[in-house]
């Protein structure tokens, strides 16, 4: 009897099939039916053998199954097949093996396919169907993704990839499998080796990116010698390279290092078809009108009759020769002369300065630029303006941030939410959540990839990578990789990091010199470099040697008065100041209250108050003050009664010892106060600006703006006179 199928439950069907009575030969009819019996029989065994197998299967009698299944394999290759490839899958048993697994499944999978559809409806009996073998198979080949995985090598999971087609896993292995092989490309790092990744996987996710640096790679050793030649030919050769932007840039750059009118000119006749070829025009025109003025532009004109840009040139000619302050009148602002008489009414909510001919303006609350005709060159559209610099202003409108030029013309969109300015050519950009490198006229030359950028300093810039702090040079690439919570240079060859709140150095590639142990590392200074341990003050040199150990004291404002000066540093220990030079030996003994900075003449204190004397001690004015700095050009600022003066080296009162605050402003001045009320004193002690204004701030190296209520004058320093408008 057959046996029932351990997957169904159900017995296979059989038909009752009505014979044709014929009249047969005898010896026929004998000879006929001894054949059937034996198909019959023939088949009855294997189905039942089949069953069997399948019934010892689920009773995991492997032995047995094991068996009957390779009994089976020749008559039915595929329902035998599963089965094996079920035991070879199963871990339970001693025949475990995934290859003859795999081996056994295909072999299902294959002869299935070819099966009659009586056939099938017979395994089906059984329950075995093309989706048991299918998802066996899948079972399967994710058994063997995971031995790929563990190998994780790229001929693993080509391996895996090329035999297991169907798996749910091949993506993950694709991916894997490309990470791991443009991992090895970037290790080499070449041009060849990009080329060669992007040929072999040119579906990869990450062929964009191997593009990328393909690219990069090809330019950088393609012009290796940075020589302008070097950059000529890889125009020529790769016109297509991306960084094609950056030869020419390079070009201009190394043909006008001189960075005067003739360099600029030489490479416009040169080299015509240079995209740098505008600017190197506007420098020559910045250049030449440093001040602006009608005599100047026609002089221009008639020196540079090829000058493409002959709209500035009218707009600038018609710039008066004036020079102009802006005035407060009833909260408006307007403009005055230096003879302080109005030109411009008080009619603005806002006005800058002019900055090449045009000065930014606020009406109604929005900002834009005028010129010295009062013509609206840009109008009031913008939330906040900056000054233009190279003819080019950052603008802000809608809480995003631009960059316009002269006629207002967006170089970059209005579409970042952070924009710095110009530095070294770069400026650092964030449209969306990252941050990227642009020039100035708003070429991406570092994609965005940063959390956080800061400009460029010496041909590097500090960013923000993945949480850690990074350095990168104008190219992109990490001279300081993101190891740490932050990194700054120490000096050419160290950076100070921290680390969980703790400082150390370390090189550039990370290397740890000094271990994170400070809670402060200072600025080298004349080789030597104050640091912070337990709440105390030590010393060491510019490769981390420890030259004083963490044994003093800190102090107010220790991080900048305990720097070395003139070869001393300003120590305390046990309550008490002294000097110390570079060797750690005492110069100034170790008991004094209070010291100033280090000094011609420096400021100590003793129990009698504040007085000053030599680097030998000697006392050269007596304490007699409450307070008193050391001495800068010749005087020094000092205390007593509670009010605040100046004095010279000689002791004499230069600005009399009667404001409540006195602090430099500058070199050659001092801004006193008393109470809300702020003045200007001269060395010589002469009275600059009468202690009547609320606000003093210095803007510029010729001016500074003086403010009393709603009225603004300014100091002329070249004359030293006070500007006011004249009503």
């Amino acid at each position: 009897m057959v046996g029932r199928s351990p997957r169904t439950g159900r017995y296979p069907d059989f038909q009752v099939v009505p014979v044709v009575k014929k009249k047969w030969p005898l010896h026929l009819l004998m000879r006929t039916t001894l054949l059937l019996c034996i198909c019959l029989l023939s088949s009855f065994a294997h189905s039942s053998k089949i069953e069997r197998a399948f019934e010892s299967l689920d009773i995991y009698n492997y032995f047995k199954a094991k068996k009957l299944f390779y009994k089976s394999l020749k008559r039915d290759p595929a329902a035998a097949g599963l089965g094996l490839a079920t035991i070879y899958y199963r871990k339970d048993n001693p025949f475990t093996n995934i290859d003859s697994a795999f081996r056994y499944v295909q072999l299902a999978e294959s002869s299935y396919i070819s099966l009659k559809s009586k056939q099938r409806d017979f395994y089906k009996e059984m329950g075995v169907d093309y989706q048991l073998i299918v998802d066996l198979r899948a079972n399967i080949s994710t058994r063997f993704f995971e031995l790929a995985r563990k190998e994780h090598t790229v001929l693993s999971y080509s391996r895996f990839i090329e035999i297991h087609p169907w798996a749910q896993e091949v993506h993950a292995a694709v991916y894997s499998r490309d990470s791991i092989a443009f991992e090895q490309a970037r290790g080499f790092n070449s041009s060849a080796e990009y080329m060669l990744y992007m040929q072999t996987y040119p579906n990869s996710t990450f062929y964009k990116e191997a593009n990328q640096l393909f690219y990069l790679r090809q330019y950088k050793e393609f012009t290796k010698s940075n020589t302008v030649v070097s950059f000529m030919e890889f125009l020529v050769k790769y016109p297509d390279n991306p960084y094609k932007t950056e030869a020419e840039d390079m070009i201009f750059k190394l043909t006008t290092e001189e960075g005067n009118m003739d360099a600029f000119h030489a490479f416009i006749l040169k080299f015509p078809a240079n995209r740098n070829v505008g600017t190197a025009w506007k420098n020559i025109y910045q250049l030449y009108m440093r001040e602006y003025s009608e005599d100047r532009i026609a002089t221009f004109i008639s020196t540079y009759p090829d000058y493409p840009y002959k709209d500035q040139l009218e707009q600038d000619a018609k710039t008066q020769k004036m020079n102009l302050l802006p005035f407060m009148e009833d909260g408006q602002f307007g403009y005055i002369d230096f003879s302080g008489k109005v030109i411009l009414k008080a009619e603005y909510e806002q006005l800058g300065v002019f900055k090449e001919g045009l000065a930014s303006a606020a009406k109604n609350g929005k900002y834009g630029f005028i010129d010295k005709s009062w013509k609206t060159v840009i109008p009031f559209q913008y939330e906040s303006v900056g000054d233009f610099e190279s003819g080019r202003a950052l603008v802000e409108l809608d809480g995003k941030y631009g960059m316009i030029d002269r006629l207002g013309e967006a170089i970059f969109p209005i579409e970042y939410n952070d924009l710095g300015t110009v530095s070294e050519e770069l400026i650092y950009a964030q449209k969306d959540s990252l941050y990227g490198y642009y020039d100035k006229n708003a070429n991406q030359r570092i994609a965005p990839r940063f959390e956080e950028a800061f400009p460029f300093q010496n041909g590097f810039a500090k960013v923000v990578f993945k949480g850690k702090q990074a350095i990168i040079d104008a190219y992109g690439t990490f001279i300081v990789p993101p190891a740490f919570d932050e990194v700054a240079y120490f000096n050419d060859s160290l950076l100070v990091y921290s680390e969980d709140g703790s400082m150390g150095l370390c090189r550039k590639n990370c290397e740890v010199v000094v271990p994170a142990q400070y809670s402060e590392i200072g600025a080298l200074v004349q080789d030597r470099a104050m640091v912070v341990k337990e709440g105390k003050i030590g010393y060491i040199d510019g490769t981390g040697k420890i030259i004083l150990n963490c044994v003093f004291e800190t102090f107010p404002n220790y991080l900048k008065r305990g720097q070395y000066n003139a070869g001393l540093v300003l120590l305390k220990h046990k309550g008490k100041f002294g000097l110390s030079d570079k060797t750690g030996k005492i110069i100034v003994p170790m008991n004094f209250f209070n010291l100033g900075d280090v000094s011609s003449l420096i400021a100590f204190q003793s129990e009698k108050g504040w007085g000053y004397m030599d680097l030998n001690t000697k006392v050269l004015i007596n304490p007699i003050y409450q307070y008193a700095e050391s001495f800068q050009d010749g005087f020094a600022i000092v205390e007593k009664n509670g009010m605040q003066g100046v004095i010279d080296v000689k002791g004499v009162e230069v600005i009399p010892i009667s404001f409540q605050s006195v602090v430099r402003l500058g070199k050659k001045m001092f801004q006193v106060n008393m109470g809300d009320k702020n003045g200007i004193y001269s060395l010589k002690g002469e009275v600059l600006v009468p202690v009547v204004y609320n606000d003093i701030r210095l803007i510029d190296k010729d001016f500074i703006a003086l403010k009393m209520e709603d009225d603004l004058h300014y100091l002329y320093l070249v004359e030293n006179k006070i500007i006011k408008p004249i009503r």
